[in-house]
């Protein structure tokens, strides 16, 4: 008999905490489930111990592969699952003991709801000791129908932590029946393309849920723009910009909550330019003109809320004004 959920866990380098990840699944109070834990390569001994907690638990599978990243770990996972529902959970990361029977007695509730969202909890470390905790979850329990999420798309962008896989409870019958993996190529936001995938192709009741089951461990000494300054973010950002215009598109959106749609692509292409800031005037270069050469410069009509300083800046781009470009975009966002 298949579990009710699978869990699927991509372990690469997560150092001494995937043990009380492991633990934090093992001790969950529902019993009905399988978790898929996926060894990318990692070369920190932690194949062992994966080996080690499915020798002693039939529960949990582990699968050994060559580096290949975290989608491709995750799909691996995917191809595997059996369970009802699908959740995805970080090796260094850890999650309540009460979520999979919270989350079980959530879908049984609403069996209309193909996707169900929860908190996350932000759990900053410094040196190995916890210094604070942000969290980000629903306002309360509630249930979204399909046809409502444009009047609702204003609160899950900016109550919820809508990007991550992580804080999301998945139909696996939907995933396999449309095809649904992550993106194996992108290096950044390949979860939020998943979840629009999934939003777009399964267009689902959404039931969110009160609850910050999960914890992700960050770090305070990490520089997010210094981290991704270090991959090509336009053909990335670019992909997710389109996707998610695709998704907003299908959507019946107040006029007033167009401006969010505005607002969520303006955020992404700062990335990139933030990202830039440290780096020499020839990778910024080589950037602009990756960034002139893709949808987001010329996708013209579905970027029209952007506003005339966004086109100002791709003139400048266009014409190779590229000092000028930088200049504008530090000085002020776009």
């Amino acid at each position: 008999m298949n579990p009710f959920f699978s869990i699927i866990i991509p372990v690469y380098r997560p150092g001494p905490f995937l043990r009380d990840c492991l633990d934090s699944v093992r001790n969950q109070t529902m019993t009905d489930w399988e978790c898929i834990c996926i060894n990318d390569g990692s070369p920190d001994g932690s194949g062992a111990i994966l080996d080690e907690y499915a020798r002693k638990d039939a529960r949990f599978t582990a699968i050994h592969q060559e580096n290949r990243g975290v989608s491709a770990a995750r799909n691996a996972g995917l191809s595997r699952a059996r369970g009802t529902w699908t959740v995805f959970v970080d090796g260094d990361d850890s999650v309540e003991p009460d979520m999979l029977a919270t989350l079980h007695d959530a879908a049984l509730r609403t069996p209309e709801a193909a996707l169900h969202c929860y908190g996350i909890s932000k759990d900053f470390h410094t040196g190995g000791r916890l210094t604070r905790t942000e969290t980000t979850l629903p306002s309360r329990d509630q249930y979204i129908p399909a046809e409502e999420t444009g009047v609702f798309l204003r609160y899950l962008l900016t109550s919820l932590d809508m990007e991550s896989s992580c804080n999301k409870l998945f139909r696996t019958e939907l995933l396999e029946k449309n095809g649904l993996r992550f993106n194996a190529s992108a290096v950044v936001f390949e979860d939020f393309q998943f979840v629009l995938d999934y939003l777009s192709a399964c267009a689902p009741g959404i039931s969110l849920v009160k609850k910050a089951f999960y914890h992700y461990r960050a770090r305070e000494e990490e520089n997010g723009a210094a981290k991704r300054s270090r991959f090509n973010l336009v053909q990335d950002i670019d992909a997710l910009a389109a996707k998610f215009l695709a998704w907003t598109d299908t959507l019946s959106l107040p006029q007033e909550d167009v401006p969010v749609v505005k607002g969520y692509i303006l955020q992404k292409i700062n990335v990139i330019f933030h990202a830039l800031q440290q780096q020499p005037y020839a990778s910024r270069k080589a950037v602009f003109r990756d960034f002139l050469s893709s949808g987001l410069a010329a996708r013209g009509a579905d970027l029209r809320l952007c506003g005339p300083y966004f086109h100002l800046v791709c003139r400048l781009l266009a014409a190779r004004r590229y000092r000028m470009a930088h200049l504008l975009l530090k000085t002020r966002h776009l």
